[in-house]
């Protein structure tokens, strides 16, 4: 589903860490199945999915004759994610799941995991969270036992991402704070950011803004640091709306600004309809009577988290915000 104007986008870091692999690199070479699965990863890659889907069921098949489980189960895997590119939801789901079950038997717990993972963001991406919930739930307990913490990690904030969706905010910031923890404990900065963005988005739906904003400034810095340019566009958008929102309008064009910037960089799909939000915002401070924008093409200005420490986050109960001056 597309983003709507003056709503918050989810961050799909998590979702992309559970789902995209390179699939060139994922392949075995080995026997006729190999060679076809190579041939399908090939067209995959170049974003031909038809011709890819067709050398993957030429794969599956060859597997199959060979009695060779593990690689029937890969190229069902393989198969899912071209009908997944081809938008064929219903043809996905089923693959995947023939592959979780394969993966299952042949005791290959991340296989299974992914495979359970996907089909879970095949549902929240047809607008049924609660159909995803299960399926995520599944793999969460898989990965646990498998001791896979990063994986771990980025299934809470799927979870914590329906359980928003479906107005379970309580759950929503338990599977977020768990996430955050694991990826505090693992030094992963870029998921630290990702469910930092997924708890602010939380507390927006919750209308505790202050607190949204805190979480949203701490992840823009992460971001920021790990150099990671399509997360910094998304919080840098969603932390401009809520200032927009709340009529802090020259933070609000500063971030906007960037986020265009950051979306033109990256050829990113939202890049005009986003330009055409930051001339109506800089119109509806224009109207205002507040005259243009300073020059935002440098820092902008920032939420100061009192307290703050590098390493450690402030007590949640406890976060206090200094806010700018609104613009009235």
């Amino acid at each position: 589903m597309a983003d709507q104007p003056n709503v918050p986008k989810d961050d799909r870091t998590p979702a992309d860490q559970l789902a995209q692999r390179d699939v060139l690199d994922a392949v075995r070479t080995e026997g006729p199945g190999g060679a076809l699965a190579r041939l399908g990863a090939a067209f995959q890659s170049l974003g031909k999915p038809s011709e890819a889907a067709g050398f993957y069921e030429e794969a599956l098949a060859g597997y199959q004759t060979e009695h060779d489980r593990q690689g029937e189960a890969e190229a069902l895997t393989n198969l899912a994610g071209a009908y997944w590119q081809q938008q064929s939801g219903s043809q996905a789901i089923a693959a995947y799941g023939r592959a979780a079950e394969l993966y299952h038997l042949l005791n290959l717990p991340t296989g299974e995991a992914a495979s359970l993972n996907c089909i879970g963001l095949l549902f929240d991406q047809g607008g049924d969270p609660a159909g995803a919930l299960g399926y995520y739930e599944q793999a969460l307990a898989i990965l646990w036992n498998a001791g896979d913490r990063k994986n771990e990690a980025a299934t809470l904030d799927v979870i914590g991402m329906a359980q928003r969706r479906l107005g379970q905010f309580k759950e929503a910031l338990s599977s977020h704070q768990q996430a955050l923890a694991i990826r505090r404990e693992l030094r992963d900065r870029v998921g630290e950011a990702a469910s930092r963005h997924a708890l602010a988005m939380t507390f927006e739906a919750q209308g505790d803004d202050e607190r949204a904003i805190a979480y949203y400034e701490w992840a823009l810095r992460l971001r920021q640091q790990a150099d990671d340019r399509p997360g910094e566009a998304v919080t840098a958008y969603n932390l401009s709306k809520l200032y927009a929102r709340l009529n802090y309008l020259r933070e609000a064009e500063a971030l906007l600004q960037r986020a265009v910037e950051l979306e033109a960089l990256l050829n990113h799909p939202d890049a005009a309809k986003d330009e055409a939000e930051l001339a109506e915002l800089r119109q509806r401070r224009r109207d205002a009577g507040l005259g243009p924008s300073g020059d935002t093409t440098g820092s902008f200005p920032r939420l100061v988290i009192e307290d703050e420490s590098e390493d450690e986050p402030p007590p949640d109960a406890d976060a206090t915000v200094r806010m700018p001056r609104a613009e009235r």
